[in-house]
């Protein structure tokens, strides 16, 4: 039947149960939060799309599969998808659910407490494994009590659309009239009545967008090593995104390790041979992905200040790299894989729109960045480390082999800031164009001063590819550099006008064409 289990080790931080009833935090004062909201499904529409289990995708070439918290019913659809999968039903399904924060069901779909005072970011918890099972059961009477105080009605927080950068979330409150409560374990528990017998669903605690702690690629190893590579697991968080890619990512490499170990092991008392194991690991793990735009750009590649510097000091990890980026591209966005997030890609993505974010917005972006970096960093680390620990069905944990390489955390923690936070402009250009706007004949050379400042903003965001991030860029960029370049007088001027009127668009073709109109008032 169903079973809801707990996934070893427990990390030694955070043993403990809870006593009697008592949860181990009080969630009364914690709004309910809609896990899911308008957007949230970002996936292609050639991709098969299962209502109330947004983002439902399965990895090519693996029984390996993400979608975003399901509602009671997108459970349902979703075990049935995977069944579908193959030829014959698979005996056994794992669930994964890669979320710290408890979840309660309202009327059948998912909700999550937040923090009173930060409504947009998921609840980092740093409670075992058994003290959020236990807290996700508290939490259902909290929300009867809620409910109950209020007439049979819950006040709920939703998010009004998907922004990766918690500062630009907005939120709605709405009304819910309260049918049925439920825990997500009773929800689980409830599936077994439709069939699906040999179910286990099992609590990865892993921070949202952020690397999972250590003890958390240990849970994975020692829960997959000894199951066939051809079970289904499936992965779940609120959107499916982050922290079920990322370990969507780690499942894949243990299955493929698995398997390659499997087939050397076939070669190795002759029952297959060598060219043929050598084929058969080159079809399904090693041919060449289809090429992306930007493929040649570095930081695409991954190829960071504290990425380059691991690969120098510790040797092994190049082969560590190679392995997963591959692995990364397959469970990423088209035309490599069928997913939502690259993690290594999503770094430098990150680093263009923290470039051309507002100043109080680029806090957010910084702090993705440097989250991204450390869960990309991460990845490379247990790479290396699988491929030298997973043939021997590792023996060794990843949280042991971590300590063993004890510049490590120290490389990571130093080094993920390391990137060119401001941008750096070409000083003779710019004096150049401080130069001509100075010129007694500007106005007649507007039309060259403007091409002037265009070419300078182009030439200042070339590394960035084409589309709508670099347009942005480049029209801010030029917006700024001609407000900097403009005599004393001009500039009070329009400086006044756009603060007598701050609700209209400041762009640059709006500001060429104040200038043009104030310059020609010293006529």
């Amino acid at each position: 039947m169903a079973e809801v289990v707990e996934a070893p080790p427990v990390p030694p931080e955070e043993n403990g149960v809870p006593q009697g009833n008592g949860a181990c935090m009080d969630l009364s004062d914690f709004p309910l939060k809609d896990d899911y909201f308008e957007g949230m499904h970002l996936l292609p529409e050639t991709v098969e799309k299962i209502e109330g289990a947004a983002n439902f995708r399965q990895v090519c070439g693996f029984p390996v599969f993400g979608v975003g918290q399901p509602t009671e019913k997108g459970f349902i659809d979703v075990l049935n998808s995977v069944k579908s999968s193959t030829a014959d039903a698979p005996e056994k399904i794992i669930w994964f659910n890669v979320r710290k924060e408890p979840v309660v069901y309202v009327n059948g779909a998912p909700f999550a407490p937040r923090d009173p005072s930060e409504h947009h970011k998921n609840l980092n918890l740093t409670f075992s494994v058994d003290q959020l099972d236990h807290l996700e059961e508290c939490l259902v009477e909290v929300t009867q009590t809620k409910a109950g105080a209020s007439g049979g009605v819950l006040k709920i927080h939703k998010d009004l659309a998907f922004c990766e950068n918690p500062l630009e979330r907005e939120e709605d409150v709405v009304d819910v009239k309260v049918e049925t409560i439920k825990s997500q374990q009773e929800v689980f528990a409830s599936l077994d009545a439709h069939g699906f017998k040999n179910l286990s669903l099992y609590r990865l605690p892993a921070i949202e967008e952020r690397a999972p702690a250590e003890y958390c690629f240990d849970m994975m190893t020692t829960l997959m090593k000894d199951i066939p590579a051809s079970v289904p697991c499936v992965f779940s968080d609120q959107m499916g995104r982050g922290r079920t890619t990322n370990a969507m990512v780690v499942a894949c490499l243990i299955k493929e390790i698995q398997i390659t170990s499997e087939l050397r092991k076939m070669e190795e008392i002759e029952l297959v041979s060598k060219d043929t194991v050598a084929d058969l690991i080159h079809q399904k793990f090693e041919s060449i992905l289809p090429k992306g735009q930007d493929d040649d750009d570095p930081f695409i590649k991954g190829e960071f200040e504290v990425i380059k510097e691991l690969l120098e000091k510790c040797p092994a990890m190049v082969e560590g790299k190679k392995k997963i980026d591959r692995v990364i591209d397959i469970c990423g966005p088209t035309p490599k894989g069928s997913g939502l997030q690259n993690m290594r890609e999503c770094i430098i993505e990150s680093k263009w729109k923290y470039d051309v974010a507002s100043e109080d917005k680029q806090i957010g972006w910084k702090s993705v960045i440097l989250d991204f970096m450390e869960r990309y960093f991460y990845l490379i680390c247990f790479a290396t480390y699988a491929l030298e620990h997973g043939p021997g069905g590792y023996q060794k944990s990843f949280s042991s082999w971590m300590d063993d390489q004890k510049i490590l955390r120290q490389m990571i923690d130093t080094g993920k800031d390391k990137l060119e936070w401001y941008r750096t402009v070409d000083a003779a250009k710019l004096d150049h164009l401080k130069e001509m706007m100075l010129a007694p004949n500007y106005k007649e050379n507007l039309g060259t001063l403007i091409r002037t400042i265009y070419d300078f903003a182009f030439v200042t965001y070339a590394d960035l590819p084409r589309g709508p991030i670099k347009n942005n860029s480049m029209r801010r960029l030029a917006a700024t550099t001609l407000l900097d370049i403009l005599p004393p007088d001009i500039a009070d001027r329009v400086n006044q006008k756009m603060e007598e009127d701050p609700n209209s668009t400041h762009d640059f073709l709006t500001l060429v064409g104040l200038v043009s109109y104030y310059g020609s008032e010293e006529d």
